[in-house]
């Protein structure tokens, strides 16, 4: 009885032992820039990053740019993607603000058609805060070739305002550390915050900058 219980107990504890972070690091270069990307892939690693997992609903990806030209380039969130190759999400990273609407983020699916040789796109599906207009949905890989219409599962943020609710204290972390949009002419070091649907091994992303810089594809390990 006392070795049955000893397995039990093993059981459940191992059953409840916490994912390890999926961290991961590349790097990628152009004639005018050099970018180190380390990318946080899981809730365990955005926690170990931010302080806080997020609901598990980002990767983080922390970036340091190293301009090659003394006249140093511009940068900004939008010349970064990040692609799932096993799924086919393409996403851009989201500002503080809209990953930090009082009431918290949500994640669902939303179905959305495909037909014919035009495929579909499967980005995420965002709703921003209250005001921000109506749902958008990210850029996804565009492709898949088919003669019958079919149904895609696609992800779906969503940003809950509360009026009776402060705002929410993450919103000061992420904009302190969220990679600056300017002119670099340093090495400069930073964070961007990526909505991705489900679990992916890190030998599966790649960021893609495609900026004044140049194009550069980063492929994780």
């Amino acid at each position: 009885m006392k070795l049955f219980a000893v397995l039990a107990i093993s059981s459940v504890l191992s059953a409840a032992k916490p994912e390890l972070p999926k961290i991961a690091t590349a790097h990628g270069a152009s004639d005018r820039l050099e970018i180190i990307a380390t990318v946080y892939a899981n809730k365990e690693a955005v926690k170990q990053i931010l302080g806080d997992e997020m609901n598990g609903y980002i990767y983080v990806v922390e970036l340091l740019i190293k301009p090659r030209v003394e006249a140093g380039v511009k940068i900004d969130r939008d010349d970064f993607q990040l692609l799932i190759t096993d799924d086919g999400q393409r996403t851009k990273p989201f500002a503080p603000a809209q990953l930090t609407g009082t009431g918290g983020l949500v994640i669902k699916s939303e179905k959305g058609p495909t037909s014919g040789i035009m495929g579909q796109n499967n980005g995420p599906v965002w709703r921003g805060p209250v005001g921000s207009g109506g749902p958008m949905r990210m850029p996804g890989n565009g492709g898949g070739i088919g003669n019958a219409p079919t149904q895609i599962e696609t992800p779906t943020v969503e940003v809950k305002d509360d009026p009776k609710e402060k705002t929410n204290p993450m919103k000061k972390v992420l904009e302190e550390k969220e990679l600056p949009a300017k002119e670099m002419i340093e090495p400069t070091k930073g964070l961007l915050y990526f909505p991705i649907d489900g679990k992916h091994k890190t030998k599966n992303i790649t960021l893609l900058y495609r900026g004044l810089g140049g194009r550069i594809d980063i492929e994780f390990k």
